[in-house]
């Protein structure tokens, strides 16, 4: 049982009173937070606003540019700041919350705020979506010891081990019989294929691109580096 407080001044009680009323104005789709509004929160580095703050900043980022307005403007511009002024445990729970709304809008955020969390990634590689957890590898996290590199390593591992999900498979015609390689999306390419060369895929057998593998090699290179500093 949490111990109970004797006293609490009355600025505590005045900014709890406006979190709360922060939160119940949140949740509504229509609000979104002024100038001042943003200051005050990012001042204060309010918590339990989190997730109302990350779907304004969503929503602002999936709308065409000629329909957003300055409140709009506002959330693209200040939400990084947000999460730069709270705990980064309640920043990468509320950024890894929502992953597939606006991936690229969260990608930004992870590399911007270094929110990089190689739990937070494995759950990613573990829900199948791959590409997007090898397109995270690049961004930072402001520290690291001997857990978070060997959680790192459990990271890559993971990446090493990953399932086919394309094949190459023998492939009947009318006068002969030739090898092909089947990407993950289906298409058909040359046997000796290793990257799809359909337009807008580029995946190997794994389901992964040429810059994600690329990503995946310097993640490693990071992780050695990480070691013999720390050694």
């Amino acid at each position: 049982m949490a111990e109970r407080r004797y006293s609490i001044s009355s600025e505590e009680l005045r900014d709890e009173c406006l979190r709360r009323k922060y939160c119940e104005l949140l949740s509504k789709p229509e609000i979104f937070p002024s100038a001042d509004n943003w200051d005050f929160i990012i001042s204060r580095r309010m918590h339990g606003l989190g997730p109302s703050l990350y779907r304004k900043y969503l929503v602002s980022w999936l709308l065409d540019e000629n329909r957003r307005c300055d409140y709009h403007t506002l959330a693209l511009r200040r939400f990084a700041d947000y999460l730069k002024a709270v705990t980064r445990e309640y920043a990468v729970e509320t950024v890894y919350s929502d992953v597939e709304s606006a991936p690229e809008a969260t990608r930004r955020l992870i590399y911007e705020c270094e929110l990089f969390d190689s739990a937070k990634i494995c759950d990613i590689v573990s829900r199948g979506n791959v590409g997007f957890a090898a397109d995270l590898l690049g961004a930072y996290q402001p520290e690291y010891d001997g857990d978070t590199v060997d959680a790192m390593q459990y990271l890559l591992d993971m990446f090493m081990a990953l399932p086919d999900l394309g094949s190459v498979e023998q492939h009947r015609g009318l006068f002969r019989t030739e090898t092909v390689y089947i990407c993950p999306d289906r298409h058909t390419n040359p046997a000796d294929t290793r990257f799809c060369k359909s337009a807008g895929c580029g995946k190997d057998i794994k389901g992964l691109t040429e810059n994600q593998r690329l990503a995946i090699e310097d993640f490693a290179r990071r992780i050695d580096v990480i070691r013999d500093l720390l050694d």
